[in-house]
C-alpha cells in the first residue's frame, strides 16, 4: 500500500556548493537542522512541541478565575477587556519582531527568550498587590506567549508539507483535549487550598521546565546536521549576535518603526473605548478624548505613510495585497479573532451572574470553544490530507459561525437546564466554526510563500488574529462599560430594590463577591440577571455582523490542490495569481530553494 507523506522530507545530498546561499541564517540553520532529522526526530519535535504547549495551555485554561479572583479584589472587575485588549496589542506588535529573530539569530534563541519572559511575567503576576502592578507582569506574559506562539507556528511550517500542516498546527493545541476540562477543577482547588498568587506562580516552574526537550531536539539536530556538513559556510550563532551590522538589519527587517506606530495607534484608539464607560462616563474629558485623537488622527496615518515611503521592509507585503487570496485570509483572520473574542470577553462573569454556574462550571464552559475547536479541527486536518483542499472547509465554517451567534442571541441566561444547555452547544458550534476558519485559513495563507518567507507571513497572519482579538475586545468592552452600569441600576431600580445605585455600582466593580452575597432567587440577583441578558444581547448582534462578513470574504480564498513539499511549487502559485508577487522575492530566496530542494528519501506516514 502506497504511503501519504505527512511532512516533507529533506533527506539527500548537501546542496551545491557553487550556488551562493542569501537566506537569513535561522532558516539556513532549521533548514539543515530538519533535513538531518530522522523519522522519529520528526516525531520527537511535534512531542517536545506538545509537552510545552501541554504547560503553558494548563495555565491558559486554569487562569481565568485567577484573573478574575485578582481583578475583582482590587474592584477592577470591568477592566477585564483591557486586558485582552493589551495582550491583542502586544501579540499584534511583537509578533513579526519574533519572527524576524527566529530568522535572524535561530528557533531555538527565541524559544530560550521567549522561556525566560514567561518565568518573569508569572513572578510579576503572582506578587502583583494592584491592577497596575498586575498589568505590568501581563505584559511580559502576552510578550513570552506570543513569541511562543509565533515560533510553534513556524517550526511547524519548517517540517511539513503544504498538504499535512493543517494536521500538525493542532499539536500545540492538543494540550486542551484535557486541559479543557481539569483546568476548572485545578482552578477551583487552588483558589480553596491556596490563593490566585499561587495559581500564577506555578506556571513560571513547569512551563521552563518542559521547554529543555524542545530545545534539546533542536540542539541534537543541529549538532547531526553540522555532523553531515550541512552547515558549512553558516556561522555560530555568537557570530550572528555579536554582529552589530546584523542587529541593524534585523532592526530595519522588522521594521520596529512601524510596530510602533501599529502598536500605539491601536492602543491608543482601542483602550479609550473600552474605559470610556462605568458608572461614570469620561467621554468628555480630556484623558479619553486626548489618545483617540492622537490614535487616530497622527499615529495610524503616521504608520500608513511609514509603510508607503518610509519603512524599507514594510509590515504590510504591498506585492502579496495585491492578491484577492492573501487579503481575504488575514481578513478572515482579523473577522475570526473579533467572533471568538467578542462572545468570550465576558462570558465567564455571565456564566457566574446570569447562569449562576459554580467556578469549576464556568471555566469548563467558557473552555469548550477552545477543546471543540480543537478536537474537531484536528479531524478537519486529517480530512484535508485526504482532500488536498482548503477552501470548501473555510466557506462552511463562517457560515456556521453565524449560526453559532444565533443560538447565543437566544441563550443568554437562565438558571434551567434548558438554558445551560443552550449555551454549551452554541459554545460548541462555535467551536466547530473555529476549527474550520482559523487554522485552515493560516495553512492557506502559508501556502502561497516559500520557505524563507514563512515565518514572517504566519507573523502577519497572527498579527492580524490578535488585532481583531483586540478590536473583539475593545468591541464587547465599549459595549459593556457605556451600558452595564445603567442597565444594571435601571433592573434593580424595577424591582424595587432600596439603595440601586451603590448595589449596582457593587456588582459592577466585584461580581465575584457580589453574588456571594445575593445567591440565585433573591430580588437583587433576579434583577442584575436581566442586566446581564439585555447587554449580552447587544454583544451578540454585534458578534453575528462580524460573523456575516466573515462568511462572504471566505469565498475570496483560492483553492489550490495541497501537495507533499514544504511549499507550492512555481506553476500552482501561477495559477492561482501568486507567481508575480512571489517572484519579487525570488532573487532574495532562489539560491536557498536550490540549497533546499527536497529530494526523495525516507518517509513516514499516514498509509492509505
Amino acid at each position: 500500500m502506497a504511503e501519504k507523506q505527512l511532512y516533507p522530507d529533506h533527506e539527500g545530498e548537501v546542496a551545491p556548493a557553487a550556488a551562493p546561499d542569501t537566506r537569513s541564517y535561522g532558516v539556513r540553520v532549521i533548514a539543515a537542522t530538519v533535513a538531518a532529522f530522522s523519522r522519529w526526530d520528526r516525531w520527537l519535535l511535534f512531542a517536545s512541541l506538545f509537552f510545552v504547549a501541554y504547560a503553558r495551555g494548563l495555565d491558559s485554561m486554569s487562569r481565568t478565575p485567577y484573573q478574575a479572583a485578582a481583578v475583582s479584589s482590587w474592584n477592577a472587575a470591568a477592566q477585564t477587556s483591557s486586558l485582552g485588549v493589551i495582550r491583542a496589542v502586544i501579540a499584534a506588535a511583537s509578533q513579526p519582531v519574533f519572527a524576524k529573530l527566529s530568522d535572524f539569530a535561530g528557533r531555538s534563541f527565541v524559544v530560550c527568550v521567549a522561556t525566560l519572559f514567561y518565568a518573569i511575567g508569572c513572578i510579576l503576576q503572582a506578587t502583583a498587590d494592584s491592577f497596575p502592578n498586575y498589568t505590568g507582569g501581563f505584559v511580559f506574559y502576552t510578550l513570552a506567549f506570543a513569541g511562543q506562539q509565533i515560533i510553534f507556528f513556524v517550526l511547524i511550517a519548517d517540517s511539513t508539507s503544504t498538504r499535512s500542516r493543517l494536521l500538525f498546527s493542532f499539536v500545540p493545541s492538543l494540550h486542551l483535549t484535557i486541559n479543557a476540562w481539569v483546568g476548572g477543577t485545578i482552578a477551583q482547588k487552588v483558589l480553596a487550598n491556596l490563593s490566585w498568587n499561587w495559581g500564577f506562580g506555578i506556571p513560571a516552574i513547569t512551563v521552563p521546565v518542559l521547554t529543555v526537550p524542545l530545545l534539546a531536539v533542536l540542539w541534537a539536530g543541529k549538532r547531526r546536521a553540522q555532523a553531515q556538513g550541512r552547515l558549512e559556510g553558516v556561522p555560530p550563532v555568537r557570530t550572528v549576535l555579536r554582529s552589530a551590522a546584523g542587529w541593524r538589519e534585523l532592526f530595519w527587517q522588522a521594521d520596529v518603526v512601524g510596530l510602533l506606530l501599529l502598536a500605539a495607534s491601536l492602543a491608543l484608539t482601542l483602550l479609550p473605548l473600552t474605559f470610556g464607560g462605568g458608572n461614570k462616563a469620561r467621554w468628555k474629558q480630556p484623558r479619553q478624548i486626548v489618545p483617540l485623537v492622537v490614535g487616530v488622527v497622527l499615529c495610524l496615518p503616521a504608520f500608513i505613510v511609514w509603510q508607503w515611503r518610509g519603512a524599507r521592509h514594510p509590515i504590510i507585503p504591498f506585492s502579496l495585497l495585491k492578491h484577492r487570496h492573501v487579503l481575504c485570509g488575514l481578513a478572515i483572520g482579523c473577522l475570526c479573532a473579533m467572533a471568538s473574542t467578542s462572545q468570550g470577553s465576558y462570558l465567564y462573569f455571565t456564566l457566574l451572574v446570569s447562569f449562576g454556574r459554580s467556578v469549576e462550571s464556568a471555566t469548563r464552559i467558557q473552555n469548550i470553544y477552545s477543546f471543540t475547536q480543537t478536537t474537531f479541527g484536528l479531524f478537519i486536518g486529517f480530512v484535508v490530507h485526504r482532500v488536498r483542499r482548503l477552501k470548501p472547509f473555510v466557506c462552511a465554517g463562517g457560515l456556521i459561525f453565524v449560526l453559532a451567534y444565533g443560538l447565543l442571541y437566544r441563550y443568554r441566561g437562565g438558571h434551567s437546564d434548558a438554558e445551560v444547555a443552550g449555551v454549551i452547544g452554541a459554545e460548541v458550534v462555535l467551536g466547530i466554526a473555529g476549527g474550520m476558519v482559523y487554522f485552515p485559513t493560516q495553512a492557506a495563507v502559508q501556502s502561497v510563500v516559500k520557505h524563507e518567507h514563512v515565518a514572517i507571513v504566519t507573523a502577519l497572519y497572527t498579527a492580524c488574529f490578535q488585532v481583531g482579538a483586540a478590536l473583539g475586545n475593545s468591541m464587547s468592552g465599549a459595549i459593556w462599560t457605556n451600558t452595564m452600569p445603567n442597565a444594571l441600576r435601571q433592573g434593580l431600580e424595577d424591582a424595587n430594590i432600596a439603595n440601586a445605585t451603590a448595589l449596582a455600582k457593587d456588582v459592577y466593580g466585584n461580581p465575584v463577591a457580589w453574588i456571594k452575597k445575593y445567591p440565585v432567587g433573591t430580588p437583587e440577583r433576579h434583577a442584575v440577571e436581566g442586566a446581564y441578558r439585555d447587554v449580552q444581547r447587544s454583544i451578540c448582534i454585534a458578534g453575528m455582523c462580524v460573523t456575516a462578513l466573515l462568511a462572504v470574504l471566505a469565498w475570496g480564498l483560492a483553492n489550490p490542490r495541497l501537495g507533499d513539499q514544504q511549499s507550492l511549487d512555481d506553476d500552482q502559485l501561477g495559477e492561482i495569481g501568486m507567481g508575480e508577487a512571489v517572484a519579487k522575492g525570488g532573487a532574495e530566496r532562489k539560491a536557498g530553494e536550490q540549497a533546499e530542494a527536497v529530494p526523495q528519501g525516507e518517509k513516514a506516514g499516514l498509509r492509505a
